[in-house]
């Protein structure tokens, strides 16, 4: 995290506890991981195949041991704190976790500068003793990089002491394979990567004192060599800032990071697409200014993203899920609240069927904090949740017709039972277009007609639309085109 950051986010924690704003409840249990009189801290977990594995910094003896815990979904520990008897940086640390398909490898930064990593099993224990990745990083903050495995090796990169960003290739039994390999041209922070199946991407954003509002972007091949050159991804006139995220469909990447228009406005959290041959193509707004969102990240479960956020104006951690094609599949929802005045902040990983999010609750002096975490679904199409007899809601929305349209388009739906229906047409960055429907109705098939050229709604321009049909606490959506 840098200064910059650290000091606005502080910013806005003291402007959250002298907030009264009313929450909504999250949507999906939480559970404790590391609560009590130890301060501790994690933005890292990912499920395996059969546990999950979060990174902690902090215990009961100093804020700054790097541990880790084993969980089970729902919502259970297993077995004590795993400690690798190392101490990381603060906040945070960078320390990260990631999944091999047999053991988990946990790798942080040390104030000497060194990244360390330590392989854990599915069952708790340590694999062989800890191992340097890289020596003479920058010095200043927590590790700014991370890791990625693709089919056999891992891949971590870092910023070192020239501020420069490098990598390497690490076996699966903690060989480092062959040397370092220089990513950036310029000085890199705020560095994120994933793997597309051939390739991974390395981002960044460049370090331009007070004004640092360009990301760029790297393709390494899974043997460690640059694909093509450095290349821009995002180079507006907006700020950027940390942290960045990136997930792949195995098409196209898409990178989550800070946009801020001026000194005198929030930050928003946008998403920008990239193909995995480099194409910059569509941007999406993932929350907007008015939130004043924080620390987004991204994961996607081979068929949708979700990406998380914190938001300081109603101090939460706040979801939504994605298609590959930037639409949105739901509307955002909350997975942890604040408790006891604390904002929570952190992220998302995913695994064995499983999104893991955990949230670091903290207060005013980013000490005192607390792990806890969520486990969800994959993405069904019902409010986010697994089709089982409990969820499935007790109407059904129809697939409008005709689709696409030029003026006009029906949408049915039917209830089984009586219940409040609130029918909505929104644009794909999640403004509200038209309200259909907000009444209660009788059991009964119902059709309802959108003339979005009419007197009866605004005139929209083409592209996608999505209708949300909620009730009973519940929600479905689909996808509607609108072309002249």
């Amino acid at each position: 995290m840098s200064r910059k950051m650290f000091t606005t986010l502080m910013t806005a924690i003291v402007c959250c506890l002298a907030a009264a704003n009313a929450m909504a409840q999250p949507k999906f249990a939480e559970f404790p991981i590391a609560v009590g009189r130890d301060s501790t801290f994690s933005m890292g977990a990912v499920y395996g195949n059969t546990t999950g594995l979060v990174a902690i910094l902090g215990d009961t003896l100093s804020q700054y041991n790097v541990t880790a815990q084993l969980v089970y979904p729902p919502d259970s520990l297993i077995g004590n704190r795993i400690s690798v008897g190392r101490a990381g940086v603060f906040p945070g640390g960078g320390v990260v976790v990631v999944f091999d398909g047999t053991n988990y490898l946990l790798a942080w930064k040390e104030n000497t500068g060194d990244i360390n990593g330590q392989f854990i099993n599915e069952t708790g224990n340590l694999v062989g003793s800890y191992f340097t990745i890289a020596t003479n990083t920058s010095t200043e903050g927590p590790w700014s990089g991370g890791m990625a495995f693709n089919d056999t090796t891992y891949f971590g990169v870092f910023v070192k002491a020239d501020s420069h960003l490098y990598g390497q290739r690490i076996s699966k039994s903690g060989i480092l394979l062959g040397g370092q390999v220089q990513i950036s041209n310029n000085h890199a922070r705020d560095v994120s990567l994933a793997y597309d199946g051939t390739n991974y991407l390395v981002a960044w954003v460049e370090v331009i004192p007070d004004t640092d509002k360009d990301i760029y972007g790297q393709f390494v091949s899974k043997t460690g060599s640059l694909v093509g050159g450095n290349f821009l991804i995002d180079g507006g006139p907006n700020y950027s800032d940390n942290p960045t995220s990136l997930a792949c469909d195995g098409t196209r990447y898409l990178l989550v990071y800070h946009e801020q228009p001026d000194s005198n406005t929030n930050w928003t959290i946008t998403g920008r697409f990239i193909t995995t041959s480099g194409a910059i193509e569509e941007s999406l707004v993932i929350c907007d200014s008015t939130k004043a969102p924080f620390f987004p990240s991204v994961a996607f479960d081979g068929d949708h993203y979700l990406t998380t956020w914190t938001q300081s104006i109603d101090i939460s951690l706040m979801g939504q899920f994605w298609t590959p094609a930037g639409i949105p599949a739901d509307v955002p929802f909350t997975i942890f609240n604040s408790v006891s005045g604390k904002l929570p902040v952190g992220g998302c990983g995913f695994g064995g069927g499983w999104f893991l999010v955990v949230g670091s609750r903290l207060d005013f002096a980013f000490t005192d904090g607390d792990v806890y975490g969520a486990f969800i679904p994959k993405y069904t199409g019902v409010a986010g949740n697994p089709v089982d007899p409990v969820n499935v809601p007790s109407f059904k929305l129809g697939q409008n017709a005709p689709n696409p349209f030029k003026q006009s388009t029906m949408i049915n739906y039917q209830l089984t039972k009586p219940g409040l229906v609130n029918l909505t047409v929104y644009n794909t960055a999640g403004q509200l277009v038209k309200t259909l429907v907000n009444d209660y109705r009788q059991p009964g098939s119902y059709n309802v007609n959108w003339n979005c050229t009419g007197n009866d709604s605004r005139k929209v321009a083409n592209g996608v639309y999505m209708v949300r049909m909620e009730s009973e606490g519940k929600a479905v959506t689909n996808k509607m085109v609108v072309v002249r």
